[in-house]
C-alpha cells in the first residue's frame, strides 16, 4: 500500500497553503521542526546542528539540507547541485504532472524509454512488496476512488478496483515499463520522497560533504556527524502534537521516515488487499536507505502495532508504532 498524503499533490491545488509556505520560506521563519503538513506523521531534525543550512520548497514540503565540516563556499555549491538533482528526480516521479513519466505510464498503460531512475525505483518497490505485501504502488485506482469527493460505500466497485491492485502485474524490461491489467495505475507517493532524499544525500557525498542531514518533510537521512562531532538528533513527533515526542534518537549513517493516519477523517493509508484504512496513529522506521524507511513506514502502518516490529525486521530495519490509544511499541533494535 502507498500513501497519497500531500507528497506530490500539486501546490497550485492548495493555493492558500502554497502562499503560506512560500512566505515562511522567504521569511526564514522556523523552518526546521515545524509540522507543516497537517494529517501526516513526521520526524523532526532538532535545530542548531550544523553551520550551513539551505531550504527549498518542492514535493509539497520544505526540503532542508544541513552540512557540517565544510567551508561555506563548498557547502553552498554542494547544496545547489544536490537540491537541483532532487528537483529533477521529483519531477520524474510526480503522478500529478500530466507530462511526467509516471503520468504517461498511467494514461497509456506502458512507457518506452523510461528514465533509468524510474525503472530502478520500480524494481526497488517490487523487492519491498515481495516481503511486505501491504506496500503496493499499484493501489492508485482504489485510493483515488476512496478519496473521491462524495464517494460512498459500494462493495461491488470496491471489489472491482481491488482486482486492479497487484504489484506483480507491473513489468520492467530494460527501459520499457508495462501495466499488465487495463485500468491499472501506480503512485510512488510512499517511496519517491525517500528516494529523492537518498539521491540528495549521495550527491552531497560526491561533492565532498560527508557530514550532512537531508530532511524532506520528515523523511530524513543523517550522514556522519553534526557540528562539533555530535550526532544528528532526531525527534519523532507526537501524533496529536501536544508538544512531547514518543522518541528522540541519535542518527548516524541512517534514515528515518514516519507515516500515519491521525487527523485524517477518511484515512489516507489504504490496505491494497482489503481496502481498510490504517488504525495506527503513526509508524516510524529507521533503515539504511530513506526510500526503504519511507516504503516500510507506509506499508507497515496497515499492520497491528504488535506486528510492526517483525515486519521491519524482515528488512533489517527498526520501528516505532503508536497505536490508536497512544501507546508506543518499539522494536528491540530501535536506536537508543
Amino acid at each position: 500500500m502507498v500513501k497519497s498524503s500531500s507528497l506530490f499533490r500539486p501546490l497550485a491545488a492548495r493555493c492558500g497553503r502554497r502562499d503560506f509556505l512560500r512566505g515562511l520560506l522567504l521569511g526564514g521563519g522556523a523552518l526546521a521542526g515545524m509540522g507543516l503538513l497537517p494529517g501526516t506523521a513526521r520526524a523532526l531534525a532538532l535545530p542548531g546542528a550544523a553551520p550551513y543550512a539551505r531550504t527549498e520548497l518542492f514535493m509539497g514540503t520544505f526540503v532542508r539540507v544541513q552540512i557540517a565540516g565544510c567551508g561555506q563556499a563548498q557547502a553552498s555549491e554542494a547544496a545547489e547541485r544536490a537540491l537541483g538533482l532532487g528537483r529533477r528526480l521529483a519531477a520524474l516521479y510526480d503522478r500529478h504532472d500530466g507530462g511526467s513519466p509516471v503520468s504517461v505510464l498511467n494514461a497509456r498503460g506502458s512507457l518506452d524509454g523510461a528514465p533509468a531512475e524510474l525503472c530502478s525505483l520500480l524494481e526497488q518497490a517490487a523487492a519491498i512488496h515481495a516481503r511486505t505485501p501491504h506496500f503496493d504502488i499499484s493501489v492508485l485506482p482504489l485510493l483515488q476512488w476512496r478519496q473521491a469527493a462524495g464517494a460512498g460505500p459500494d462493495a461491488k466497485a470496491d471489489k472491482a478496483l481491488r482486482e486492479l491492485v497487484d504489484a506483480r502485474a507491473i513489468r520492467v524490461d530494460g527501459s520499457r515499463i508495462r501495466l499488465l491489467r487495463q485500468g491499472m495505475g501506480i503512485t510512488l507517493d510512499g517511496i519517491a520522497k525517500g528516494a529523492v532524499v537518498d539521491a540528495i544525500s549521495a550527491e552531497l557525498l560526491r561533492c565532498g560533504c560527508p557530514d550532512h542531514l537531508v530532511d524532506a518533510g520528515g523523511d530524513i537521512v543523517a550522514r556522519g556527524t553534526a557540528d562539533g562531532g555530535r550526532p544528528w538528533t532526531i525527534a519523532v513527533e507526537d501524533p496529536e502534537k501536544r508538544g512531547s515526542y514518543p522518541a528522540v534518537l541519535p542518527l548516524r549513517d541512517q534514515a528515518i521516515a514516519t507515516s500515519g493516519n491521525y487527523e485524517q477523517s477518511g484515512g489516507h493509508l489504504c490496505d491494497p488487499r482489503s481496502g481498510a484504512v490504517s488504525r495506527l496513529r503513526s509508524c516510524s522506521v529507521v533503515a539504511g536507505r530513506c526510500s526503504l524507511a519511507d516504503a516500510l513506514a507506509t506499508g507497515l502502518s496497515l499492520l497491528p502495532a504488535g506486528h510492526v516490529a517483525a515486519g521491519a525486521a524482515a528488512h533489517a530495519a527498526a520501528s516505532l508504532a503508536v497505536d490508536g490509544g497512544g501507546r508506543s511499541a518499539f522494536s528491540a533494535n530501535w536506536p537508543a
